[in-house]
C-alpha cells in the first residue's frame, strides 16, 4: 500500500495525516480501528491475523536490510577481492626471492613470511564481518583497515627491493 492509500484510509476514519511517516500513520490508524498499534514491530511473525496491515508489515520485514549491512557485505567483497590480488603479488616476489643469494635472499624470505601472515590475518578478520552486528562491524573495520595500511606499507617496502 502506497502513501496515498495510507492517507485516504486515515481521512476516511476521520484522521489528520499532516506530515507523519508511514509507520506512525499506520499506527494511528491501528489504533483509531481499535488495534495494538505494532505495524513493523514484529519479529518474523505476527497473532494479529485479522489486521488489514499483516501482510505489509510481514513482508517489509522479510525485504529491509539495514544500509550499513549493504555497506558491510560491499566492504566485505572490496577486501575479499584486494587479499586476492595481494596473496598473487606475494607470491611473485616470493618467485623473485628465491632467486636471490646470500643474506638479501633470507631477509626477503623472512619479510615475504610476515607478509603471509599478516595477510592471514587481514582474510581471517574480514571473513568474520558476516556475523557481526553494526557496532561490532564498525569497530571491526577500523581494526581491518589499519591492518590493512599496515600490509600495504610492508608490500610497497619489500617490492622497493625487487625493483
Amino acid at each position: 500500500m502506497n502513501m496515498t492509500d495510507i492517507k485516504n484510509k486515515a481521512k476516511e476514519l476521520g484522521l489528520k495525516a499532516g506530515r507523519l511517516k508511514k509507520t506512525d500513520l499506520i499506527h494511528l490508524i491501528q489504533r483509531k480501528e481499535g488495534n495494538f498499534p505494532c505495524f513493523e514491530t514484529a519479529k518474523n511473525k505476527c497473532d494479529q491475523l485479522k489486521c488489514c496491515w499483516r501482510d505489509a508489515c510481514l513482508s517489509s520485514k522479510k525485504k529491509k536490510h539495514p544500509a550499513w549491512h549493504k555497506k558491510k557485505d560491499t566492504y566485505a567483497k572490496k577486501i575479499a577481492a584486494e587479499i586476492k590480488e595481494r596473496k598473487s603479488q606475494l607470491n611473485d616476489l616470493d618467485q623473485k626471492a628465491r632467486k636471490l643469494i646470500g643474506k638479501g635472499k633470507k631477509e626477503a624470505q623472512e619479510e615475504i613470511k610476515q607478509l603471509d601472515k599478516k595477510l592471514a590475518e587481514v582474510k581471517k578478520s574480514s571473513q568474520k564481518l558476516a556475523a557481526n552486528s553494526e557496532a561490532a562491524w564498525k569497530v571491526a573495520k577500523k581494526g581491518i583497515d589499519a591492518a590493512w595500511n599496515d600490509l600495504s606499507k610492508g608490500f610497497s617496502k619489500a617490492a622497493k627491493k625487487f625493483k
